[in-house]
């Protein structure tokens, strides 16, 4: 199965990270096995540590995610900073830097994919009247690529850009893992489905329904994720959510099914 371009770009970019990636004793971060060797990769490893949980890092975190010796790393931060792609406070702490909100705006432009599926995200959350995005998998995270900007509840809010780890559930991370991990039972129940419904998974309020955005060709692209309250959705809302979602997706050449 070939699998979305950023998603290939992505692995790539991370592939020195351990799978079996072990949690040090400070802020829960995750060290990588063998940092790279290449000095493109170390400065690409350096960025790839931060994350939505941890978007704030001082230089000894750093080296112990990357697995890179301080000096090693300081010098690599040094250029990344030099060219904008992180930014250093005065309290000694790295974030990332304006720079990469540049190549953002960039992916958005260029990306014929996302451009096309603005539209249709549109579309559907403003027929079913909740928060619609689109995500890929990149690693072990899914990674939002496009939402709707007509609802936006800050309860259940992810930014465009943002990524959430797969292990914390939900609809998308569902779909996502049933296209691009080993068969199980779950993940050939929700391929037979064509569809994924989460109640409460990631957020116990909340409850949402995944389904898979395929090419006219059949290549797996990423999830859709409609979301709203639980209390305020049953099963059947959102399957008509579903439906909704492939009618408006088809119109501009996207599948729902392979």
């Amino acid at each position: 199965m070939r699998l979305p371009l950023v998603k290939r770009v992505a692995d790539r970019a991370c592939s020195w990270k351990s799978k079996n990636a072990r949690h040090g004793k400070d802020r829960g971060l995750t060290k990588a096995a063998k940092p790279p060797s290449g000095v493109l990769e170390r400065g690409l490893h350096l960025l790839d540590c931060f994350t939505q949980d941890q978007p704030r890092l001082q230089l000894r975190e750093l080296a112990e995610i990357s697995g890179l010796d301080k000096a090693t790393a300081l010098r690599a931060l040094k250029t990344l900073v030099e060219y904008n792609y992180l930014q250093k406070s005065g309290d000694g702490y790295y974030s990332p830097g304006p720079m990469n909100l540049r190549l953002a705006a960039l992916f958005r432009r260029t990306s014929n994919m996302v451009s096309r599926l603005e539209d249709p995200i549109q579309a559907i959350s403003t027929r079913v009247n909740h928060t619609t995005s689109f995500f890929v998998r990149s690693n072990d995270d899914r990674m939002c690529l496009a939402r709707d900007h007509a609802v936006r509840d800050f309860r259940y809010f992810i930014e465009v850009g943002a990524s959430v780890s797969m292990k914390q559930g939900g609809a998308a991370a569902k779909v996502l893992e049933a296209f691009t991990d080993p068969d199980s039972e779950v993940n050939a129940r929700t391929r037979r489905n064509g569809y994924y419904i989460s109640r409460g998974e990631r957020n116990r309020h909340l409850a949402s329904v995944g389904i898979p955005v395929f090419e006219g060709d059949g290549s797996f692209l990423g999830a859709i994720a409609i979301t709203g309250m639980a209390v305020d959705l049953t099963d059947e809302m959102l399957l008509d959510f579903a439906r909704i979602a492939a009618e408006e997706l088809s119109k501009v050449g996207f599948r729902t099914r392979q």
